[in-house]
């Protein structure tokens, strides 16, 4: 009958997976080596808010924002009209002053050749004596106050502590200001320095006046280590390392940084632990915020075509990220030595599936001979 002939000879094994999969052998190493990195910001060595030191109204700010300033230039100014009516206020007294004195003076001498002729009575003599010290102490006290009247006048005038550049303006004429309110902001002209907070147990490696590379984004400067500070901050728990950044040498010398410029410095540190590199292609995400990977296990095997055709089936496993690097990553799991890992992929194929493999004949013979 025709459903009892016989089948034709041929081969019953199943058929041999079709999606073949990249691996790499699991080398599993003690540790790696690590670039701790820490960002800092660029600073003007001084900023200050600048205002008068008494209220009044603004008559005029002599600079915009951008202007260079050199120390003691004026830059603002108070209306002191009031001012200038009591300083002409105590002149005139002053000057009433000097008369009151130059007639006690006078009249103290006459009364002092008078007396040895028995015209003027001792009492009288001293009395125009110390009428005459009275007269000095009234203009002493006239002229101590137009002094504070200078003074305050003086003080109407907003000069610059130090060379630098108007970074903003933070009042405009008319303003009646408050004492100490800010009218001006100036930024020291000098060169930057760059303070970065490092971690407390890595902040001994570094040795002041020691020059290191730090990087601005896509670029590098060189920079010399001034100091670190004596204390750990409360908050990040680093330790503050101040650096003067160096002029670049050259005609085509890129200018030092701008404050507010983040810059970062970098440390390499070896860590140690249990665990093996693999490409970030290997890695998918996994359950409760682990990593994992596909490890391919000997399913069975073709002796006639060798590991070609070998079958094996992937099994996942769960890993931590201690590391990344570029395009790796240096993870710990349960991973034996040699063990077969999928590097890419992982997107053709799920965890149990039977696939072939290229590039394990290695990690295959570690197998056999187990």
């Amino acid at each position: 009958m025709a459903g009892n002939a016989a089948e034709p000879p041929g081969d019953h094994s199943p058929a041999a997976p079709t999606i073949a999969v990249p691996v790499q052998p699991a080398q599993i190493e003690t540790g790696f080596d690590s670039a701790l990195t820490f960002t800092g910001r660029v600073e003007a060595r001084r900023l200050s808010r600048l205002g008068f030191e008494q209220p009044g109204l603004l008559a005029a700010v002599l600079v915009r924002e951008g202007d260079a300033v050199a120390a003691g230039e004026t830059l603002a100014r108070l209306d002191t009209a009031a001012l200038a009516a009591r300083r002409a206020e105590l002149t005139a007294a002053r000057a009433s002053a000097e008369a009151d004195l130059a007639l006690a003076e006078a009249t103290a001498a006459r009364f002092r050749d008078s007396v040895k002729d028995g015209a003027v009575t001792r009492q009288a003599l001293d009395e125009a004596v110390e009428g005459a010290r009275a007269a000095a102490a009234n203009l002493r006290l006239a002229e101590a106050r137009i002094a504070t009247v200078d003074v305050d006048l003086a003080k109407g005038r907003l000069v610059a502590p130090y060379a630098g550049v108007i970074t903003a303006r933070l009042a405009d004429e008319g303003q009646v200001l408050g004492a100490g309110t800010p009218v001006l902001e100036l930024q020291d002209g000098a060169a930057p320095e760059i303070r970065i907070g490092v971690a407390d147990r890595l902040s001994a490696r570094l040795v002041p006046g020691e020059v290191y590379a730090l990087s601005l984004g896509d670029a590098r400067i060189e920079a010399r280590l001034r100091t670190l500070l004596p204390r750990r901050s409360a908050t990040s728990r680093t330790v503050d390392a101040l650096f003067d950044p160096l002029p670049a040498a050259g005609p085509n010398a890129a200018a030092l940084p701008r404050p507010g410029t983040l810059v970062s410095l970098s440390l390499p540190e070896h860590r140690q632990a249990a665990g093996l590199w693999v490409p970030l292609t290997a890695l998918t995400a996994g359950e409760r915020g682990l990593w994992r990977l596909l490890v391919a296990m000997p399913a069975a095997l073709d002796t006639g075509t060798g590991a070609s055709t070998a079958s094996y089936r992937l099994e996942p496993r769960a890993v931590q990220v201690l590391e990344l690097q570029d395009t790796r990553a240096f993870v710990a799991g349960a991973i034996a030595p040699a063990e077969s890992v999928v590097t890419a992929g992982l997107h053709r194929v799920v965890p149990g599936q039977l696939v072939r493999v290229t590039g394990a004949r290695a990690a295959e013979i570690a197998f056999e001979a187990r």
